[in-house]
């Protein structure tokens, strides 16, 4: 049995129900209730260490996508507290009951998203899972703390973790409307909002995560191939950060600033062309 957490949502209830197509049995948990019967459905409090203890009868392997979703969501506070009480309470009870793999939907957020556009500056593009995760807001901070409760019961017993980094998940009506104006120093967007997410890729990818074979606690960048804007990816690095930022990789066209090869070669998952190319 699979236990997915954060399962009342958009991509909980996506991830969810693509297990069961493939034939896992799935237990479903959130915090809210449910409005009607799916899956077998358990309302818990995941900042509830007994809550979350009767979950995990029968359980074989964890997707946890219960958390706060994003940076604007609620108290900066709160956010922080719930995101990584339940983390921490979910990673270690895996722990306790010999759980081979927990996947950890993380977020690209964690990787230098900001309320101020110009505060994040990367170390070199595209970003991968080499380059440090330098959060500027509670949200990205839960996901960090979150990633290093996963090395820590990896380092410490069997149980694996695979750590997805998704970046925002635009809906179909968002993706509509791309090309959106291009980033300037005058008019600028957080660099790790220059590229987008897709939800049937983010959920696939939950799926490939939870079948792969890897060991320890392992990170994957996820995002669509291409940014939101019409112009060459590399001109608009060069306009808004100059000679400070290194490119590392070929960037063709308006390529995304977010690499996946990672996932791509571990994982084997495939995204969708970008909204440019077809997608």
């Amino acid at each position: 049995m699979v236990l997915v957490t954060g399962a009342a949502g958009r991509l909980g209830r996506l991830v969810a129900d693509r297990l069961k197509k493939r034939g896992y049995d799935v237990r479903a948990t959130d915090r809210v209730t449910q409005g009607r019967p799916w899956h077998r459905y358990v309302q818990a409090d995941l900042c509830d260490i007994q809550d979350v203890k009767r979950l995990f009868d029968g359980v074989e392997a964890v997707v946890h996508m219960g958390a706060i979703p994003g940076p604007r969501s609620a108290d900066p506070g709160e956010i922080f507290d719930n995101n990584v009480r339940s983390t921490f309470n979910l990673m270690t009870t895996a722990e306790e009951q010999g759980i081979g793999r927990v996947v950890f939907s993380s977020s690209a957020f964690g990787m230098g998203w900001a309320h101020d556009p110009r505060a994040f500056t990367p170390r070199y593009l595209p970003l991968d899972e080499e380059h440090p995760m330098m959060p500027f807001e509670p949200y990205g901070l839960s996901k960090l703390v979150g990633e290093s409760i996963g090395s820590m019961v990896a380092r410490r017993s069997k149980t694996t973790v695979a750590c997805l980094r998704f970046t925002n998940v635009a809906r179909p009506e968002v993706v509509a409307g791309f090309p959106w104006p291009a980033p300037t120093p005058e008019a600028p967007l957080t660099l790790v909002m220059w590229a987008y997410a897709d939800a049937d890729d983010v959920a696939d990818a939950h799926v490939l995560a939870l079948e792969a074979r890897i060991g320890g606690c392992e990170a994957f960048l996820i995002a669509q191939p291409t940014t939101r804007f019409a112009e060459s990816t590399r001109e608009l690095i060069a306009l808004n950060f100059g000679p400070r930022v290194e490119i590392r990789r070929e960037m063709k066209g308006n390529a995304s600033v977010i690499s996946t090869e990672k996932a791509q070669r571990v994982l084997g998952w495939r995204p969708k062309p970008g909204w440019s190319q077809g997608g």
